[in-house]
C-alpha cells in the first residue's frame, strides 16, 4: 500500500502555482473557444421548425413573449414554461430570424456553462480539476449535439452550471445568501425544464446539513433558501394561471387550459407512464428514443454513446474521492446530484436522448475533482483507475456501436494514450517528480473518444431529435406541444372566435404596434414548391387576418416561418387532441372573414385521420381536429390551380 498511496510528489519546474495562475484564464478562454466553435459553427442545418416558429412568434409581441405563444396570433402555448425561448426570442427580435439567431444563444450557453463549471471544478480542488471539469463539458457528445440545435436544453445546463458555482460557495462559507442564490438558480432552471430542476435540492439540502455548523442554523437556512426557491419557481405558473383564459392562449398539451396541469401533469407525472397515468387529470408524454426504464439504461444501444462515456468513470471518481476524504459536503452533494440524476433518467418511462446532457454538470464535477486530487496527492491506484477505465468504457461502447467505424479507432488510440499515461505515472513515481506532460496525457486518456464524438456531430445535423456522432436516430415530427383558445397579438384580450385585427400589410397587429416587440426582417428557408403555395396563398388571402389554417403545429411552423411571422392557426395542436378551435368555432371563423384557407398537409387531400401530421393523416378519429377535418372536407373546396396544389377555399 505504500507504493500505491505514497506522500505527494513534488511538482516539476514551471508548474508552481504562480503559473497556473498565469495560464488559467487563456486555458479556460480556449476552451470555451473550443465549445463555442463545436457549437456553434454550421448549424443551420439543425434547425427545429416547431422550436423555431415559437422563438419566432415569442418576438413579436411582449405577450407572445410572456407566456410562450407558439404561434404569432397568440393561440396556443407551447408544451413548456418558455424560459429557454426568452433569449433566442430577443435575439430575433434584434437581428431578425434566422437560423443562426434561434440556434448561436444555445451555442452561447454552452460556452459559458463550461467557464462556470471550470470556475466551480477549480474551487473544489485546483486549476487542474478546473480545466478537466471544464474538458468534460465540452465534448459531451450529447450536450454538443443538443447545444447544435434549438431544443430547450442547453439553457437548462446553464442553469445547473449557475447552481453548481452558487451551491459550492454555500457549502465552503455555510452561507445563507448563497444558499439563497443556488435556490434562485434551481428556479431559473425549473422556467427552462421545470420538475428535472428541483431534482438538484435533494443533493443539496444534504450536502448542507453536512457542513460545520449548528443543526438550528442548517435547518433554518434551508427552509428559508427552499420556500425561496419554490416561490420564485411557481412565479410564471402563478402569474399565468391568474390572467383569464380569454385574455391569453391556450396552455398547449393540456385537457384544462391549465398551466398547473401542463407543469405537474404533462410534464411531471405524465412522464412516467402507465405507472402514473391519469388520462382524465393530464395527458402523458413519452418520447420513444431511448430505450425502457432500467438500471443500466444510460448504458444502453441509444444512449451510451451519448452520455455513457464518462459515466463508470464517475463511479471510480466517487470512490476515489470519498476513500481519499475530500471535503465531504461536496462530496455529498456531487454524489448525490449523480445519483439523483441517474436514477430519473433511469426511470423515466420515454425520453429524448438529450434529457440526459444535464447529466454532465455533476460528472464533470466528480471526475475533474478526483482526477486533479489523485495526482496532487500522489495517489496512484486512482491516477492508473480514472483513465484506465474512461479508455476500457470506450472500447467497449464503440465494439458494440459498429456502425461508426470511426469510434473503434478512436477507442483504440485512448487505450494507446492512457498505456502511456499509466506509464508516466510509474515514472513518476520512480524519479519522484510530478511532469505536466502525465496531466495532459490524462485528460486526452479520459476524454479522446468522446472527444471524436462532439467533432463529427458537427457534420451531422439533426433538428427532429438532436443526437451525437452522425448515429441514425428514430424520428417522430418535431417536438411535443398543443393549442387552443387564444387573442390577439399585441397584447389585447380576446376569444379565440375573435382572430387578430389585419394591419395595413394584410398581416395581423400587434409586431410593431402597442404592446409589440417589433423584430427584424429575415430570409426562412422554404422548398420551391412550398414557395409557390406560399406565393399563392399571399396573393390571394383578401385581407383575412390569418394567412392560412393547417393542421398541426409542426405544419403550421413551417409556413409561420417561411411567410416570416404571419398569423397561421395550428388546428388541433401538435398531437391533433387540443380542442382548439372547436367545430363550433372554426365555422364562424370562416363566416366572420377571419380565415379563408386550409392547408391538406403533405398528403394532399382531406382524409378521415386525426392525427398530427397534416389533414390526410390517420390518427385519433374523435379529436375536435378530426371533426374540423371532416367539416372541411364537406364544406370546403380544393383548389385546382398547381400553385395552389393542398390548399381548400372555405369561403361561404
Amino acid at each position: 500500500m505504500t507504493v500505491l498511496a505514497a506522500p505527494p510528489l513534488p511538482v516539476a519546474a514551471g508548474v508552481t502555482g504562480r503559473s497556473w495562475g498565469s495560464r488559467w484564464g487563456w486555458s479556460v478562454a480556449a476552451l470555451a473557444f473550443v465549445t463555442l466553435l463545436l457549437t456553434g459553427w454550421g448549424v443551420g442545418g439543425s434547425m427545429s421548425d416547431y422550436y423555431a416558429s415559437i422563438a419566432l412568434s415569442m418576438s413579436e409581441s411582449w405577450s407572445n413573449f410572456f407566456f410562450g405563444a407558439m404561434d404569432p396570433a397568440g393561440t396556443v402555448t407551447l408544451d413548456k414554461i418558455p424560459g429557454s425561448f426568452w433569449i433566442p426570442a430577443l435575439f430575433v427580435r434584434v437581428f431578425g430570424f434566422s437560423p443562426w439567431a434561434v440556434i448561436v444563444p444555445n451555442a452561447l450557453a454552452a460556452s459559458a456553462s463550461v467557464v462556470l463549471v471550470c470556475v466551480t471544478a477549480r474551487r473544489w480542488a485546483g486549476p487542474l480539476a478546473g480545466l478537466t471539469a471544464g474538458a468534460v463539458v465540452a465534448t459531451t457528445p450529447i450536450l454538443v449535439a443538443v447545444a447544435r440545435s434549438n431544443q430547450p436544453e442547453t439553457f437548462f445546463v446553464l442553469a445547473l452550471a449557475l447552481t453548481a458555482w452558487a451551491a459550492t460557495r454555500a457549502l465552503d462559507r455555510r452561507s445563507l445568501g448563497w444558499l439563497l442564490l443556488a435556490g434562485v438558480f434551481i428556479a431559473a432552471g425549473f422556467h427552462t425544464y421545470m420538475l428535472e430542476a428541483w431534482a438538484v435540492w435533494p443533493a443539496l439540502a444534504l450536502a448542507y446539513l453536512c457542513t460545520r455548523q449548528s443543526w438550528a442554523r442548517r435547518i433554518w437556512h434551508l427552509a428559508v433558501a427552499g420556500a425561496t426557491s419554490l416561490a420564485l419557481s411557481l412565479v410564471w405558473i402563478v402569474a399565468v394561471a391568474l390572467v383569464p383564459a380569454s385574455a391569453r392562449p391556450y396552455i398547449g398539451s393540456t385537457l384544462s387550459n391549465n398551466p398547473w396541469e401542463m407543469v405537474f401533469g404533462y410534464n411531471g407525472l405524465g412522464r412516467f407512464g402507465q405507472i402514473t397515468a391519469d388520462e382524465t387529470a393530464y395527458r402523458s408524454f413519452t418520447p420513444p428514443f431511448s430505450g425502457s426504464p432500467a438500471a443500466l439504461r444510460l448504458l444502453n444501444d441509444a444512449l451510451a454513446t451519448q452520455i455513457g462515456w464518462m459515466l463508470p468513470t464517475a463511479l471510480v471518481a466517487v470512490a476515489v474521492v470519498f476513500v481519499l476524504r475530500f471535503r465531504l459536503p461536496l462530496t455529498v452533494f456531487g454524489t448525490a446530484w449523480f445519483v439523483t440524476f441517474a436514477a430519473m433518467f433511469s426511470a423515466v418511462a420515454g425520453m429524448h436522448q438529450f434529457y440526459t446532457a444535464a447529466l454532465a454538470i455533476p460528472t464533470a464535477l466528480l471526475i475533474g475533482t478526483a482526477f486533479a486530487l489523485a495526482r496532487r496527492r500522489g495517489v496512484l491506484w486512482a491516477q492508473l483507475a480514472l483513465p484506465a477505465t474512461a479508455a476500457v468504457t470506450a472500447l467497449c461502447i464503440s465494439i458494440a456501436t459498429p456502425a461508426a467505424t470511426y469510434s473503434l479507432v478512436a477507442a483504440a488510440l485512448q487505450c494507446a494514450v492512457a498505456a502511456v499515461t499509466a506509464g508516466l505515472v510509474l515514472t513518476e513515481r520512480r524519479r519522484g517528480r510530478r511532469m505536466p506532460v502525465t496531466a495532459v496525457a490524462g485528460i486526452v486518456a479520459l476524454l479522446l473518444t468522446p472527444m471524436v464524438w462532439a467533432v463529427v456531430t458537427m457534420g451531422t445535423p439533426n433538428s427532429t431529435n438532436p443526437v451525437a456522432g452522425g448515429v441514425a436516430a428514430q424520428g417522430v415530427p418535431g417536438a411535443s406541444g398543443g393549442f387552443g383558445a387564444g387573442r390577439g397579438p399585441g397584447g389585447g384580450a380576446g376569444t379565440f372566435g375573435q382572430a387578430p385585427s389585419a394591419g395595413r400589410d394584410g398581416r395581423a397587429a400587434g409586431g410593431a404596434g402597442t404592446g409589440g416587440i417589433g423584430r427584424g426582417s429575415g430570409v426562412p428557408v422554404f422548398g420551391a414548391s412550398s414557395t409557390a403555395q406560399l406565393a399563392w396563398l399571399e396573393a390571394h388571402r383578401d385581407g383575412t387576418p390569418y394567412l392560412a389554417a393547417a393542421f398541426g403545429a409542426q405544419s403550421a411552423a413551417s409556413l409561420i416561418i417561411a411567410s416570416d411571422g404571419q398569423p397561421v392557426l395550428p388546428i388541433g395542436g401538435f398531437n391533433g387532441k387540443d380542442p382548439v378551435p372547436t367545430l363550433a368555432a372554426f365555422p364562424q371563423l370562416i363566416a366572420d372573414g377571419d380565415l379563408r384557407y386550409v392547408l391538406a398537409g403533405s398528403a394532399g387531400a382531406l382524409g378521415s385521420g386525426g392525427g398530427a401530421g397534416g389533414v390526410g393523416s390517420g390518427g385519433d378519429t374523435g379529436s375536435t381536429s378530426a371533426e374540423i377535418r371532416a367539416w372541411v372536407r364537406e364544406n370546403c373546396t380544393a383548389m385546382t390551380d398547381a400553385a395552389a396544389s393542398g390548399i381548400y377555399d372555405c369561403t361561404p
